[in-house]
């Protein structure tokens, strides 16, 4: 979802396209049938990843870097956790 700042959200015409941009959002789906960066899709693609990974032969046609990069994310979150 698109993120602005605090005094962006306040303008009328921003807060206009913001509610546009989310209902847009939300009736986009991918070949997966889910809505592409959402919670459910990461979740997806995290668990076919997973059995890919574990020696399952799973179609992995779709998959994009954003899985990736929020595992990585993910981890990088977790690891500063464990040191703070």
């Amino acid at each position: 979802m698109a993120r602005l700042g605090t005094r962006a959200r306040g303008k009328p015409g921003v807060r206009n396209v913001l509610r546009r941009l989310q209902k847009l959002e939300g009736r986009l789906t991918d070949a997966t049938g889910l809505v592409p960066h959402s919670d459910a899709w990461f979740a997806f693609w995290e668990d076919k990843l997973d059995r890919s990974m574990n020696g399952e032969d799973v179609d992995m046609s779709g998959f994009t870097l954003a899985v990736i990069d929020r595992i990585v994310e993910e981890g990088d979150r977790a690891e500063q956790a464990r040191a703070g």
